[in-house]
């Protein structure tokens, strides 16, 4: 099986959390629905292509570094009689991730041509977080093979992380580990969505050991557990 592993490094980035209305909250990672909806986006895919590939891509994440977390308020004004409140809207500045795929062979090779040639311009969450690479290569064609690991640097199920781990910091730059629950497909009725989300584990600056091995795929040798 091949997989596709693509490095970023944007100037900002804002995945936001739709259960969160007090304010305009972000993952500091990129949401499974968000990759595939890039990938999606770069290779072309109308609506019905991207409900598709929810269901052939497998997806995991390393958050390299989750970035300077800022906010910004700016002040929503409607018309003359309606008052004027503030919006307040989490980005992270600089961040660095890499992202992982896994498909049929020729699902990844289109997915990877795609991305180094996108026929619409990828975003990394907001129509102001622009795709930028981390480096000059930064996709690849790898090899992948299925196993267990315990040692992970990827974000992982928190009903993995409950049954007892320890965080190992590498970085003084770093993000403890903490909850999230991440979109991973919609259901659809209608010309309506709904979110299906699954609760994860998500850190940066260092790795997490587990109590008990988890199933992984092996990116050129690189454990990550995709959903």
């Amino acid at each position: 099986m091949l997989g596709l592993v693509i490095e970023v490094r944007p100037v900002q980035a804002h995945f936001r959390i739709p259960y969160n209305s007090i304010m305009l909250d972000s993952y500091p990672f990129p949401p499974r629905t968000t990759a595939i909806g890039m990938i999606a986006g770069a290779m072309g895919l109308p609506e019905e292509g991207f409900r598709k590939l929810l269901g052939e891509l497998r997806y995991g994440v390393i958050v390299e570094e989750a970035g300077a977390r800022a906010e910004e308020t700016a002040a929503i004004y409607k018309n003359e009689g309606t008052p004027i409140y503030p919006i307040t809207k989490v980005i992270y500045h600089r961040p660095h991730y890499r992202l992982f795929f896994a498909g049929e062979d020729e699902l990844m090779e289109r997915a990877y041509e795609g991305i180094l040639d996108p026929v619409f311009t990828p975003y990394l969450g907001d129509s102001e977080s622009l795709f930028y690479p981390a480096k000059r290569n930064y996709a690849r064609l790898v090899k992948v093979e299925e196993g267990e690991e315990s040692t992970l640097r990827s974000i992982i199920p928190e009903e993995a992380y409950s049954r007892g781990a320890r965080f190992f910091v590498l970085r003084r730059n770093n993000l403890t580990p903490r909850d999230y629950r991440m979109p991973v497909k919609f259901t659809y009725r209608g010309k309506g969505r709904r979110a299906v989300f699954r609760k994860v584990v998500a850190f940066a600056g260092g790795y997490v050991e587990l109590s008990n091995p988890v199933k992984v795929m092996f990116f050129d040798g690189e454990p990550v557990f995709i959903f």
